[in-house]
Parts: structure tokens; sequence; C-alpha cells
């Protein structure tokens, strides 16, 4: 939609602009005569009120004015200064009042009117803006910014027709252009006049007929307006008469789509990427609509992968080209192709984080843990102040069971986050007390899950972690079947939780009811995720329970999966235990 922005108000002319510093104070007739020594006392008084004001010293500069203001009560500039002032240190009520006093002693002038416009449009009093306004038209009927401000007023409050006429009065100094058709355009669908809506278009056409978008835009309307033939047909003239027209083939590809013709909606989206008279910027927005499309169309991969490279190769300086090509490469699981386009994405902009995170997580997934901590090291280079890259640096460290190098990636990360990212900073607790752990610092572990867990009651990893941690040691068994309770409650199928809470069962000699979770457990065990540890619990309780022969089997599936402790070796050597 191509919408006027009424952001010059702010942009031209400010509540507090520097050039109000330079503008000299009203020196038009007064109703007050001052003596010679009352004026000179009141110029200096000016004088070093603008000087203050300059400074930024805003309350000595309105003590200052409001002496000008004893001594000349009428004085419009005087006025002016005081409710800039009072806008620049937020007394609103006491700034509308002093611009308004400065319009009513000088009611013509240009500057005071648009910035008490300016501060009423800030709180949106548009009855108010708009009556400043409609007066200002009468003294300055050929200004154009007169016009655009007062269709903005009547669009805010809904008077749309008189937000045309007001456009139709601009229109008539600044002569037809795009940015105004289309704005009278979509002021007419709101009043349901649809007609008049495509008469504007039609004015675009008859002037611009050299112009193909406006043709294609008067075809859109007839595919919004559910008339698909005759858009078609303007679509096809488009074509006929501008073949190199590249934004007819995005129209055409809606038209495609509407007519559930979706193999021809791709092929018109890729005769606009390929265009080369489509801009690189339009052609970045495409390819962000259409990529996953794109990318999953296994019918079509050589095309696809030609036309990614075609884009790169062309727009090699385009960040986003680069980022939905190593998208494709990615499903493709061509990891290390897609790891050159993101480094390529680095290249260009060092500093997109969601770049450094998308080639943390391929090495993360590769398990390349050495490499993780080279690209995490890089990203806090670039962006120091991000907790992320001390979290992922943290985690590969503890894979490469370097623990204190983790611990120290852990405590540097943990005072950058920020206070509402509270799951974060429970997941940086929960890491610490994990590597801790590993290293026998039991009371620390402990301590740093309580601390993870009072900042995420529900982080269900940490309960579960914590309780299995609690029962290695038998510490506080009542506690941990309490955590451990609450994962399965919440997770019933997660097998990890189901073999945690049948664990501490057994711990407390509660069999039965172990041996009922531990099934559970293996029962929800997806063969991918064979867990050699449960499988030994499972062995355990099974033995207690008197189920020999099977205990034994399960014992050996462990060892056989990559359990290999001294411990199980010993359990399967001497056919179990002495219960």
């Amino acid at each position: 939609m191509y919408i006027i922005q009424f952001l010059f108000l702010v942009l031209v002319f400010p509540l507090f602009s520097n050039a109000a510093t330079k503008r000299p104070v009203d020196k038009s007739p007064k109703i007050i005569h001052l003596s010679e020594s009352e004026q000179r006392r009141f110029d200096y008084y000016v004088y070093e009120g603008l000087k203050q004001k300059e400074n930024r010293q805003y309350d000595q500069a309105i003590e200052t004015f409001l002496l000008c203001s004893a001594l000349d009560s009428v004085d419009s500039g005087v006025q002016s200064e005081l409710g800039l002032l009072y806008a620049a240190i937020g007394f609103n009520a006491n700034a509308i009042a002093f611009m308004e006093k400065a319009i009513k002693t000088d009611p013509s002038n240009w500057w005071y009117n648009l910035q008490l416009i300016s501060m009423y449009a800030e709180f949106k009093n548009w009855k108010r803006s708009i009556e400043i306004t409609v007066n200002l038209q009468k003294l300055y009927p050929n200004k154009e910014e007169v016009y655009t401000m007062l269709a903005n007023f009547y669009k805010e409050v809904k008077q749309y027709d008189k937000a045309i006429a007001a456009y139709e009065r601009l229109e008539s100094l600044a002569g037809i252009n795009q940015a105004l058709s289309l704005e009278k355009f979509q002021l007419y669908l709101q009043l349901n006049n649809q007609k008049k809506g495509i008469a504007e278009i039609d004015k675009l056409v008859n002037k611009y007929p050299a112009e193909s978008r406006y043709k294609v835009f008067r075809g859109d309307i007839y595919l919004g307006q559910k008339m698909p033939q005759k858009a078609f047909e303007i679509y096809q003239q488009v074509m006929k008469d501008d073949p190199q027209n590249a934004i007819v083939y995005v129209s055409l590809s809606n038209y495609y789509k509407a007519e559930n013709q979706p193999e021809k909606a791709m092929q018109s989206i890729v005769s606009a990427l390929k265009n080369e008279q489509l801009d690189a910027e339009t052609k970045v927005q495409i390819l962000g609509q259409y990529v996953e499309k794109l990318v999953r169309d296994s019918t079509k991969l050589s095309e696809t992968e030609s036309l990614f490279k075609l884009l790169v190769d062309r727009y090699p300086m385009e960040e986003q080209v680069h980022g939905y090509y190593a998208v494709f490469l990615q499903v493709q699981k061509r990891n290390a192709e897609a790891i050159s386009e993101l480094e390529s994405m680095l290249n260009i902009n060092s500093k997109n984080d969601q770049t450094w995170m998308r080639l943390i997580q391929i090495y993360m997934g590769e398990k390349n843990f050495r490499q993780t901590v080279i690209v995490t090291e890089r990203a806090i280079e670039n962006l120091p102040k991000l907790p992320a890259w001390y979290f992922y640096r943290g985690i590969a460290e503890f894979q490469l069971e370097k623990y204190p190098e983790a611990l120290i990636s852990y405590k540097t990360g943990l005072p950058l986050i920020a206070a509402d990212q509270l799951d974060l900073k429970s997941d940086f607790y929960a890491q610490i007390a994990d590597t801790y752990f590993k290293v026998s610092k039991k009371d620390s572990a402990f301590a740093n899950y309580e601390k993870s867990l009072a900042s995420n009651p529900k982080n269900i990893m940490v309960m579960n972690n914590y309780a299995y941690y609690l029962s290695l040691g038998k510490n506080d068994l009542k506690k941990a079947e309490r955590m451990s309770a609450k994962t399965v409650e919440l997770e019933p199928k997660n097998s990890t939780y189901l073999d945690t809470y049948a664990w501490i069962l057994y711990q407390q000699a509660n069999f039965s009811l172990a041996k009922y979770y531990i099934e559970r457990a293996i029962d929800n065990m997806k063969k991918e995720e064979e867990s050699s540890v449960i499988l030994e619990h499972y062995g355990d309780i099974l033995w207690m329970t008197k189920n020999d022969d099977k205990a034994l089997k399960m014992w050996q599936k462990s060892f056989d999966t990559g359990n290999k402790t001294d411990d199980l070796k010993k359990k399967i050597e001497n056919k179990g235990w002495k219960r």
C-alpha cells in the first residue's frame, strides 16, 4: 500500500528544533510600549534565554523568558520560545498554552502554527489540529504541506470524503502523481466506492501510458475484485507490450495461485527472479515468500539450484540471497556448502547474530564441538554482549571435557543476561550445575540447580537431572522423588524421565513400582534412542524382582550397546549379586 507518511511534522518541523535557536524573537509592532531601559533589559533577557536554550539549560531558559514575558506579555516570539521550552521538559499543557498565545498574537505566522499543530497531533487531538490547519489553509491556500496535513488528520477521524477533497486540492497544485492517486484509491475503497477508486488508477494509466506498472496494478485490482479473467487479459497485454517487465510475472503468479495452478504460479516467480529489470531488493522479498516451496520441491532440485546460483553470482553482496541458498543446501544435507554461504554472509555483515547462530547450530548438529568453540569465539569478537555465544561455547567445552573452561564461559555470559530472560538464566545455571557435578563438586552442583529452578520453576530438564543426581548419592530421596514425579506428570512418555523416576523408586526399595515405570521407559524408548543406561537400570530392577534370566539379558544388551563399565561387567560375570 502506498501511503503518504505523516512524518514531515517530526522531520521538518520538530517540536524543538535547532533552527529555532537562530530565529530572532518577533519584532512586529506591540501593544505594550517599553521604555528605553526596559527594552535593554528585554533584549538582554532574550539573548541570555536563547543562549541557555542552546546549551540545553531549559529550566534556566524558561525562567529567563518568563522575565521577558513579565516585561512584554504579548510578544509572540517570547510566547513561542516558552512553548518550545516547556515541550522540551515535558510540560505539555504549558507548552500548548504558550504556543496558543503566540498564534493569537501573530495568527498568520506559519512557523508558530506548524509547531502548535505538531503538539496537538502528538497527543492525537485531531479536532484542534484540523481547526488550526483549516485556518492555515485560508492564510496559505497554495501551500502544498497544508493539504497533506489536512488529509492525514481527516483520515485519522475517518472523514475520508474530506481527506479526498484535500488530496484533490493538492493534486491541482502538484499535478497527478502516483502517491496521490494511490492514496485516493485507498480512500475510495474505504468509502466502498470502487468505481471512483479504479478511476484514480485509470488517471495514472492515461497520464503515463508507457508505464506498465500502472496497468499491472489495474489488473491486480481486477484480481482482488474476483474478476480473474479481466486481470489475466491485462497481464497478457502487458507481457506483449513490455516482455521484459518483471512485476507482471509476480502478478501473474498470484493469478495462477488464485486459479489453483501452482505449477504455473511457480514458473512465473522463477521468470521474475531471472528478469534483469527487477531490482535486487524486490527479488529478495519474492525469494522470502517462495523460498520454502522452492527448496522443498524435490522434482526440480536442479532447476532451483541453478536459480540460486544465478542469483548469488548476480548479487554477490546481497546477504539474504546467500542466506536463502544456504537454506536450500541445508535441506539437501549439504552442510559444508551451506557453511560456505553463511561465511559469505558474515563477510558481508559480521554483526548479524542470526547468521552466527545458524553456523553454530550446524556445527552443534554435527557434534563438531571443536569447530563450535572456534565459531563462538569469532561471534564473541563481533558481538561480545550476547550471552548465547558463551552458552554454546560452554556446551562445546563441556562435551570436549574441558570443564574448567566451560565454567568460565558460563560465568562470563551469565551477567550479560537481561533481567527478563529468566528461562535463559535458568539454562545457564543448569549447565553450571551439570559441569560442577562432572568435577565432583556436588554441593556446588546442587546449589546451582536450586538457582536454576528459582529462575524457572518449570525447567523440566533441570528437575530430572537434579533428581537423578540426588538419587545417585542417595541424597534426600524424597525430594528427588517429588521432582521426578513432576517430570513424569508433565511428559508421561519421556523415557529418560520415566527411567529417572524408576531409578529413584529402586533406590527406595520400591521394586515393584520401579519395575512398572522402567518398563514404561523401555516401551517409549525409540530404537535410534536406545539407552544403555536405561537397559542396565532395567536389569538391576529385574534382578531385585527376581527375574534373573531377563536381568542378565538386559545387562548383556546394555554392555553390547556401549556401556562397558567394570561394574556392569562384574554383574554379567557373577550372574548378578547377593540379594
